[in-house]
């Protein structure tokens, strides 16, 4: 199917930022696309001064709004650089739920209840991730966006790592590796007034960066990023109360270079997006081939829809109206250009 290119969001260089990477997207009821993502002053560093921009659309994406910027003020923020990372949108009805992280060690959460044009201070949930049985120095949510079960449930996929601490790049302590790394959830079933955990993930070497869709059965189904050898997917469904894994599997359809990609459901199926080139020579290979997927069987199988673009990166997906809206990033040589929306016609609607 044809690819409809709508808009470049941002592009490298642009702005008062150096890189503009992480992307995420929803679409609200009333039609509103909403984006958010890092906006760096250092390119190719995960740890560098980063803030969180949110941009909204109200012609389907082909304009936006000028990015309004989180407003967190801690004693930490006003001292020193700070990087605000992984940005996780849930269009919830009215309201507008958004997580992010501060320095890989502290999770965010804010609200919006204008579409996307004001969010509220934000609270801390790090206590949340305390409650974990994994001993961490690193946790993060997301990346991409968070999604409402049939039953009102807010989830979204998070991850932990016990890394070194990387003196040698910052005396403070503040760099962290991100390995090794375990994946999880945290949900609410009161629309986020209060977060539990869900699972953390055993025997899935350093799971991480993960994406949830809800199946037709009301079950949870978890697409993890792939640090081993085989070059494809790992797959999860979990519980009704999210506690563990029923089931796991690599999945040899979806072909993966180590790179974040993103799951939504439509009304014929669930979709996936994410550059499918599986190398084997390298472990993190070239993020190319950024391409659509469907399985029209509840994850038995997955069938390419079209390929997006040929340059990708990080994508993020959502499904509004018949159409994959696709937020990602446009990688050349290692380098992220730019962050582009597009959408291609993924189902028929029905009457």
């Amino acid at each position: 199917m044809k690819t409809e290119k709508l808009s470049v969001v941002e592009q490298f260089g642009k702005n008062g930022y150096e890189e503009y990477r992480i992307p995420s997207i929803i679409i609200t009821e009333k039609g509103t696309v909403l984006t958010a993502y890092e906006a760096r002053q250092e390119k190719g560093n995960d740890w560098s001064r980063v803030d969180i921009a949110v941009r909204r659309s109200c012609d389907q994406g082909r304009s936006f709004e000028a990015p309004v910027f989180l407003p967190v003020e801690t004693e930490e923020a006003m001292n020193g650089k700070q990087t605000w990372s992984n940005p996780v949108l849930i269009a919830d009805g009215e309201v507008i739920h958004l997580l992010f992280c501060q320095n890989y060690e502290k999770v965010w959460y804010c609200t919006s209840l204008d579409e996307g044009r004001s969010f509220g201070l934000p609270r801390d949930l790090t206590g949340v991730f305390k409650r974990f049985p994994y001993r961490w120095n690193v946790c993060a949510v997301g990346p991409g966006h968070g999604i409402v079960s049939e039953k009102g449930r807010l989830i979204v996929p998070v991850w932990l790592a016990n890394g070194e601490v990387r003196t040698d790049l910052d005396p403070s302590g503040r760099i962290k590796n991100h390995f090794p790394s375990a994946a999880g959830c945290v949900y609410s079933d009161d629309h986020g007034k209060t977060w539990e955990t869900g699972f953390v993930t055993q025997g899935i070497e350093n799971a991480n960066e993960t994406t949830a869709a809800e199946m037709e059965n009301g079950k949870i189904l978890f697409n993890f990023r792939n640090e081993r050898y085989e070059k494809c997917r790992v797959m999860g469904i979990a519980d009704e109360t999210l506690t563990y894994l029923e089931k796991v599997w690599t999945e040899e359809a979806l072909p993966d270079p180590t790179c974040f990609g993103s799951m939504a459901r439509g009304k014929n199926g669930l979709y996936f997006v994410n550059c499918a080139n599986s190398d084997q020579k390298r472990l993190y290979s070239e993020r190319i081939h950024l391409t659509l997927y469907r399985s029209c069987d509840q994850a038995a199988s997955w069938d390419a829809v079209g390929e997006v673009d040929y340059y990708g990166g990080y994508a993020d997906i959502c499904i509004y109206e018949g159409y994959a809206y696709i937020f990602y990033e446009h990688c050349r040589e290692g380098k992220v250009e730019q962050l582009v929306l597009s959408r291609i016609r993924a189902e028929e609607e029905k009457g």
